[in-house]
């Protein structure tokens, strides 16, 4: 598979350096508006080719990876998709349930794979988390609780202060949503969302909690504080705690009064997203059964409530 890197950000380091460990991906370079930046990613990757979008969509590759800023996503995708080019874009991928369906919907009647870049669900560690739920290791699922709290500072004009596009709960929320739906293999109910948010700028901090039939849900998310980087999932018999859970492949579980610990060798933390993309563009996959659309929209029904 023949894929360019759309984007020169700090994501882009990190997914490139995941595509070279993926034997089925040919990565052939980056575009960006950029040229000099999309020259030097190039170099640094040992890529053979760099320019601008329009120069890889008019070009013979196979797929794009976005990972340019969020705001310019759905311009870029849309792009990709009349060019008959497969496209795995960096979460968020989109901010609502409606523009969600338009870019499906457009993919669908192009014949072109789309696919969030939620990478937290392909992970090892937590695929091994839904199958001990599954086989009800620590029992009856009483609650489920995912954090992703960071400091920082972000100046005023910076795209993550945009009410539409940016915040807290739309950008790192999606990691603590998507991943326990993947989980609990349900779409929550909304109980409560409080936030920072006020009519000048989107949210730094967030806090809401969810219903998964009966299941409590709780997603902590900060862009400005240092906090909880854990998902926990507590039940009747003990719990499981993963912390850095969008990246790390550490399992601390304590069953019935005894404590266990599991670590499982990731070959990095974009390694397993990728290679799922790269193995429905060779199969000719029109969607993934893991990241699916459904998947996609069931995290910003939840999400997009930030602005409602």
């Amino acid at each position: 598979m023949k894929l360019a890197i759309f984007g020169c950000g700090r994501i882009a380091n990190r997914v490139a350096k995941g595509c070279l460990q993926v034997k089925e991906i040919d990565l052939v370079g980056f575009a960006s508006k950029d040229i000099e930046k999309a020259k030097a990613y190039s170099e640094l990757y040992g890529c053979r080719d760099f320019g601008d979008y329009d120069h890889f969509l008019s070009g013979d590759i196979d797929a794009v990876y976005i990972a340019n800023y969020n705001p310019g996503h759905r311009e870029l995708i849309e792009k990709c998709i009349r060019q008959h080019k497969a496209v795995m874009c960096e979460k968020p991928m989109l901010f609502s349930v409606k523009e969600n369906d338009e870019v499906f919907d457009l993919a669908r009647e192009q014949g072109v794979l789309l696919m969030e870049a939620l990478k937290s669900v392909f992970l090892p560690s937590i695929i091994e988390v839904k199958r001990m739920v599954k086989e009800k290791q620590i029992g009856q699922i009483i609650s489920i609780y995912a954090a992703f709290m960071r400091g920082g500072h972000h100046p005023a004009d910076h795209w993550i202060n945009d009410l539409h596009s940016g915040g807290a709960f739309k950008d790192l929320g999606s990691y603590c949503i998507g991943t326990m739906n993947f989980i609990m293999d349900s779409c929550p109910r909304l109980l409560s969302l409080e936030s920072d948010r006020d009519e000048r700028k989107a949210e730094s901090t967030a806090h809401c909690l969810l219903d998964y039939d009966g299941v409590r849900g709780e997603a902590r998310v900060s862009n400005s504080v240092d906090g909880d980087t854990l998902l926990r999932i507590t039940g009747s018999k003990g719990s499981i705690e993963v912390f850095n859970f969008w990246k790390e492949g550490k399992i601390v579980c304590e069953i019935d009064g005894v404590k266990h610990e599991k670590k499982i060798e990731l070959i990095s933390d974009f390694y397993y997203e990728l290679k799922h993309f790269a193995d429905l563009v060779n199969s000719g996959a029109k969607s993934s059964e893991i990241m699916s659309r459904e998947a996609s929209e069931n995290i910003l029904k939840i999400t997009e409530q930030i602005g409602a």
